[in-house]
């Protein structure tokens, strides 16, 4: 009898911690038109339900889902305001309850020190996400709750899992209260004591997640402006991606990565993604860029091979199979100014070739031009 009240007791305890703090203010998410979700609220953590919607769902909805996750992340990484950032990541979920959009609705809840909805949202992501992911998650909710036993226990078994991003360890606030303790220094140690190693694992991982591509390969002028939001790179590999930031909670979000694929060169590893950047006009520039690596994952060149850098200008390229490339400019004429008359109604008239340029990625992973740029009259 004693024992069983111990247990409710404790069990108590651990609902009164759960449930303080009071009910979270209640957020007005702005709607612009009625889209149906692909999946219900109420069925956000049922695992059939949720591969079901993930299938059926539309490009519509995926672009709401985009629309509202993006708001959702500028209220969490600039604004600083977890708590009505959890709104939107929850409605992205409803209308395409993709990985990425749970994830940031853990860090919305973490942050917000809303701990039993971050472990339930991570419960959820087992065998969606890396499982070091997972592990590591549930060390910052132990960190939250001031665990040191179980947080150091946690951090080592998921370097133990894979978990190679040392600077995430060592760079988070939750983990300051660990700094003086030695089972938490002995970890630091024993787990990331050759960097060389850690980065060259961390490249692998990197890969091992982008498709290859075979040459000769090309992508069109037209086909540059087209963006897959399911190819999303994620932070954790900033490193290798020129430009991104590598921050969990504090980064711009005017921009986003998407992979296009990979190759193996002469003597290192190429790599194309696209950078797309968020702004209030419809037509949003999208860069096509090309990254050559050392076996290390060390970026040795890079060049910008293809764009819809704006609605007068685009190019398309082709590499071939010697790792030869050509990269093709296009001018685009609109029946109306676009920059007076904007885009709306609007038509392009015609799409010309305006320059030509050749590379080469070479034995030492270096991108060099060949020839010089061929400049077009336009019609001819």
């Amino acid at each position: 009898m004693k024992l069983l009240n111990s247990i409710l007791t404790v069990l108590f305890i651990y609902v009164l911690i759960a449930c303080s703090g009071g009910k979270p203010e209640t957020v007005t998410v702005e709607k612009k038109v009625v889209i149906a979700y692909a999946l219900q609220p109420r069925n956000i953590y049922w695992p059939d339900t949720v591969d079901a919607a993930l299938k059926r769902a539309t490009e519509i909805q995926k672009a709401e889902s985009r629309r509202f996750f993006m708001t959702g992340l500028d209220l969490l990484a600039n604004k600083n305001d977890a708590a009505s950032s959890i709104e939107y990541f929850k409605e992205a979920i409803c209308f395409y309850p993709d990985a990425k959009n749970y994830q940031h609705l853990f860090k919305a809840y973490l942050k917000n020190n809303e701990l039993t909805q971050a472990d339930s949202v991570n419960n959820f992501l087992y065998q969606r996400i890396d499982e070091g992911e997972v592990t590591f998650n549930f060390a910052l909710v132990a960190a939250a709750r001031k665990n040191e036993d179980a947080c150091v226990g946690l951090l080592d078994e998921a370097v133990r899992q894979g978990f190679t991003f040392k600077e995430r360890i060592t760079e988070e606030k939750l983990f300051d209260f660990l700094k003086n303790n030695q089972s938490f220094q002995a970890m630091l140690v024993s787990r990331f004591s050759d960097e060389s190693a850690l980065k060259k694992n961390l490249f692998t991982t990197f890969m091992a997640g982008i498709p290859d591509l075979a040459l000769p390969y090309a992508m069109p002028a037209d086909s540059s402006q087209s963006f897959n939001f399911d190819h999303y790179i994620n932070y954790d590999f900033a490193l290798f991606i020129p430009g991104m930031e590598d921050s969990r909670f504090s980064r711009d979000v005017s921009n986003e990565y998407m992979y296009v694929g990979s190759f193996n060169c002469e003597a290192g590893k190429a790599f194309i993604y696209k950078s797309y950047r968020m702004i209030a006009d419809t037509l949003n520039p999208v860069s096509v860029n090309l990254v050559v690596y050392d076996s290390l994952g060390t970026i040795v060149s890079q060049q910008e091979i293809g764009c819809f850098c704006s609605p007068l200008e685009s190019k398309g390229f082709k590499i071939w199979q010697d790792f030869s490339f050509e990269v093709s400019t296009y001018k685009t004429t609109w029946q109306f100014d676009p920059l007076e008359k904007g885009y709306a109604g609007n038509k392009i008239v015609s799409k010309e070739q305006s320059a030509h340029n050749t590379y080469k990625i070479t034995k030492e992973n270096l991108v060099k031009e060949t020839a010089i740029q061929t400049e077009v009259v336009l019609g001819k």
